[in-house]
């Protein structure tokens, strides 16, 4: 970290960036993160900046609206978002509002490298009490997501419970939410540096309590779940059913375009379902495909006309916002569709399928043991896009934006290899079910020579 914070300073000064600059510093709730955010300030205010402190943990999206609404040319962000506790992460914010430009985030991970790292003491900071300048700012952001809204009231019959899953952002969100007169039940709002001993993901596996919580609370409610850093967001619709991230997306989509009258091209990243396709196909609007990684969004959340962008992960950014995806506004505008339309959420979903058709999805990670394997995956991936048929998909067309894609008329295989992590990442998107999982079988075998774990 010493190395990184000498980088950005010195990337700052590459820029011309005037000295005694704001730089806002946040951080999320895991252990010694807030610690690590005020070394973090120190490092900062020594290399000339005028650093801001958040008071506390707070999600990575108000931190992106804290370095726009402050005109700072730069924030950091102490979080390594759904990601398991033991993980930490340094994520430059850019004076935009969102993720530093993935040309931004490469220039400090080259200066990273030969860069004299900053003199961070970690005793000054476990040592007396340090006066530590701080910004707060939950009131104008409160404000900015409401005034998004064409709503002037929500749906005050739904019952929705918000599963906060230990993170930071509980309990900004939940005053945000009280701000435009949701009511919600939390759980697990509780700050917990170790997420109850699970990851704080908002995925199928981990919102068992949530789907409880939604069908015990009646057959109005709904349920929402924000993973770590308050960036990704997850829905249980009245049934219990876990909504898969397309559906979100999907939804969210379709009231800006019919209910908002608002158009634009809508970006995705590769992995993302074929079902984004066909609802952009059906309105004749544009469509960009993107690697994964919601930095590659950022800038084409900035090109003008740009509706929304999404992620199979569960980020949502708009293009009418902030280049930055944030769980809370997507979750609002979910709210405000289901209020303008009269229906239930489990309805929507059903309409999606009825007028865009069903789209099946998964995705496998499959850890890696060593180098060798790695090696063999890429010599195998070549092979995989000279012959297709291989694991039976003859008439797929191969694309290669980011690892390999096996794009067909029901929809894609992706294998790819994680760029963070010795992992063989596998997704597929299917009209029919259960095809999915069986090329994803197949994808594994070829490139392993084994079944799934």
């Amino acid at each position: 970290m010493a190395r990184l914070v000498a980088a950005t300073l010195a990337y700052l000064r590459e820029q011309g960036v005037p000295a005694g600059s704001s730089a806002p510093v946040g951080f999320d709730g895991r252990f010694l993160a807030g610690h690590f955010a005020r070394l973090v300030y120190l490092a900062l205010r020594e290399g000339g900046m005028s650093p801001l402190l958040s008071a506390g943990p707070v999600p990575s999206p108000y931190l992106s609206f804290a370095v726009k609404k402050l005109k700072a040319p730069m924030g950091i962000m102490l979080t390594a978002s759904h990601n398991p506790a033991r993980y930490l992460g340094f994520k430059p914010k850019g004076p935009e509002g969102g993720s530093a430009l993935p040309e931004v985030q490469k220039r400090i991970a080259e200066l990273a490298e030969s860069a004299p790292p900053a003199e961070l003491n970690p005793g000054v900071v476990f040592g007396p009490p340090q006066d530590y300048e701080q910004f707060d700012l939950r009131e104008a952001y409160a404000t900015a997501l409401a005034d998004l809204l064409v709503c002037e009231q929500l749906d005050r019959s739904l019952k929705l419970v918000v599963d906060f899953m230990h993170g930071s952002a509980a309990p900004l969100y939940g005053q945000v939410l009280e701000h435009v007169s949701v009511g919600f039940t939390p759980s697990r709002s509780e700050p917990d540096p170790v997420f109850g001993g699970g990851k704080p993901e908002p995925v199928a596996p981990n919102m068992d309590e949530l789907v409880g919580w939604v069908m015990a609370s009646g057959k109005e409610s709904i349920g929402a779940a924000f993973d770590g850093d308050g960036d990704r967001l997850g829905l249980v619709d009245e049934s219990g059913e876990v909504v898969p991230n397309e559906d979100i997306f999907a939804i969210c989509l379709l009231h800006l375009i019919e209910d908002r009258n608002q158009r634009g091209r809508i970006v995705k990243t590769v992995s993302f379902s074929s079902l984004i396709d066909r609802v952009a196909a059906s309105f004749d609007l544009p469509i960009a495909e993107i690697p994964v990684g919601f930095k590659h969004a950022t800038p084409e959340l900035m090109v003008p006309d740009t509706l929304a962008a999404g992620e199979e992960s569960g980020g949502i950014g708009f293009g009418f916002y902030l280049p930055e995806r944030d769980a809370l506004l997507a979750l609002l505008l979910v709210l405000e569709t289901l209020t303008m339309r009269g229906r239930g959420l489990s309805e929507m979903r059903r309409q999606l399928g009825d007028r865009f058709g069903r789209s099946y999805f998964v995705h496998r990670d499959v850890p890696l043991a060593n180098r060798g394997q790695v090696q063999r995956i890429r010599q195998r991936m070549e092979e995989m896009a000279s012959s297709p048929s291989e694991v039976g998909l003859p008439d797929a067309t191969p694309e290669r934006l980011d690892g390999l894609k096996l794009r067909h008329d029901r929809g894609f295989l992706l294998v790819r290899l994680s760029g963070t992590e010795p992992v063989l990442r596998l997704y597929c998107d299917d009209t029919t079910e259960g095809r999915e999982r069986e090329l994803v079988f197949r994808a594994q075998e070829f490139l392993l020579g084994g079944g799934p774990n």
